[in-house]
């Protein structure tokens, strides 16, 4: 098995899975920050880089948002998407850069 190879399609995969995330999160807490602009007393300076916590952590905050975007019917972002692309992103480049090169034959 060529674990230079493995690694490099692990460290790949785990950077298409984190781009994903971002965009989910993105995408996601965009429209609640929109949702509550719109809101009487809301918050117009609201960025949706206030949330940027979010990105990594389900818990407070945003437990909450979540759980009231799931109430109305909305997928919610979850975190645990951003964790096991870090996590795959890791392990491929360190499988990638400690791995011997396979030998011909």
């Amino acid at each position: 098995m060529d674990f230079k190879r493995f690694g490099t399609l692990l460290a790949g995969l785990g950077l298409i899975a984190l781009i994903a995330a971002l965009l989910w999160w993105f995408t996601f807490y965009q429209s609640i920050v929109q949702e509550l602009a719109k809101a009487p007393g809301g918050h117009a300076n609201m960025s949706v880089f206030d949330a940027i916590g979010c990105l990594y952590s389900g818990s407070g905050l945003c437990a909450l948002v979540a759980g009231g975007a799931n109430l109305m019917g909305k997928t919610a972002y979850e975190p645990m998407l951003f964790w096991f692309g870090l996590a795959a992103l890791v392990a491929g480049l360190l499988v990638r850069f400690t791995a011997k090169p396979s030998s011909a034959g």
